[in-house]
């Protein structure tokens, strides 16, 4: 858990920092501070719901699985839930904070995958081959 928390605030640091001078870069291109506040979001967001996975005392296989579902389906509620906040608090889309935004969760789901290694068939592997299989 602790390289997995090293990893993600690294990455929401780089992404903030690249974010940062892409800004500092382009005249044409302005980047608000929801972006930020938005990666802080998912960044936080993602490490608490791995913590709530990985610190879970249960003694069925399952349930772990089913808590790990319901992670992704809190994930997904918490992300939409701070896009629409966000936008209706502006009164209109800023599409820079959108893509921004979006851009953000797919790399950050997509670092999720790829250190998430679950088994979600735990009993798969026991007992012998099935010839029919």
């Amino acid at each position: 858990m602790k390289k997995y928390s090293v990893r993600i605030w690294v990455l929401g640091l780089v992404l903030g920092g690249l974010t940062r001078l892409a800004d500092s870069l382009s005249v044409k291109l302005t980047v608000v501070a929801d972006v930020y506040w938005g990666l802080l979001f998912l960044v936080a967001l993602f490490w608490a719901l791995r913590y709530y996975v990985d610190r879970s005392q249960v003694s069925n296989p399952n349930q772990w699985i089913r808590r790990a579902m319901v992670s992704s389906m809190i994930r997904l509620m918490g992300v939409l839930t701070f896009l629409l906040i966000s936008v209706l608090r502006e009164g209109k889309a800023n599409l820079v904070f959108v893509l921004l935004f979006g851009l953000y969760f797919i790399l950050f789901l997509s670092f999720e995958m790829s250190e998430k290694r679950i088994n979600l068939r735990p009993d798969s592997n026991d007992g012998p081959r099935k010839e029919n299989a």
